[in-house]
C-alpha cells in the first residue's frame, strides 16, 4: 500500500480537497511528496508541484520528529525507545481558486516555531524553507488534540 484513499468526500461545488494519513515511518515524506505530486496534476498544478512536495515532506518530518509519536522499530532522534506509533499523522491538499494550501496534521499541541540552526546544526531548518517557499503559512490548534500547519502556495 502506497498511501491511503482520500478521509473526506467533497461535494462537487467545492474546491478541489484530497487528504490521506501517514504513520510516522522513515519513508513518511516520500510518500507524502508522491501524493502530492500525483494530485496536483491532476488538478493541473505542475507549476506548484516542486515547492509543494518540499512544504509537505518539511511539515510532514518536523511532526514525526518534533510531536513524539513513534513507529515500531524505528530508533527516534531523541534517542527514545521505539514503540507501536500511536497516532497518524494527516495531509491535506486543497485547491481554490487563488492557488494551493498544504496541510499537515499531527496530535501534539505544541506550536511550531521558527529558530536559528548553528552553522554545523544538521536540522533547524526545515520550517525556514516553508517560510521561503510558501506565500504565507501558519499553525491552527484543533478542537480535540493536535494541530493543523499549513502553508499557502498562490497560483503564478
Amino acid at each position: 500500500m502506497t498511501y491511503a484513499s482520500p478521509l473526506v468526500s467533497v461535494p462537487q461545488d467545492t474546491p478541489d480537497f484530497s487528504g490521506c494519513s501517514f504513520s510516522p515511518s522513515p519513508d513518511a515524506a516520500r510518500r507524502a511528496r508522491s501524493f502530492t505530486r500525483q494530485t496536483l496534476a491532476s488538478w493541473g498544478l505542475a507549476e506548484l508541484a516542486d515547492d509543494a512536495q518540499v512544504i509537505v515532506s518539511e511539515l510532514l518530518a518536523n511532526a514525526v520528529r518534533h510531536t513524539g509519536v513513534r513507529h515500531a522499530g524505528v530508533r527516534q532522534p531523541d534517542g527514545g525507545v521505539p514503540g507501536a506509533w500511536t497516532a497518524a499523522l494527516g495531509l491535506w491538499l486543497l485547491n481554490h481558486a487563488d492557488g494551493l494550501m498544504c496541510v499537515v496534521t499531527d496530535p501534539s499541541d505544541s506550536a511550531p516555531a521558527l529558530r536559528q540552526p548553528g552553522d554545523s546544526s544538521e536540522s533547524g531548518r526545515g520550517l525556514h524553507l516553508v517560510h521561503a517557499l510558501s506565500d504565507h503559512w501558519g499553525w491552527t490548534r484543533l478542537s480535540e488534540r493536535g494541530k493543523a500547519v499549513w502553508a499557502i502556495l498562490f497560483r503564478g
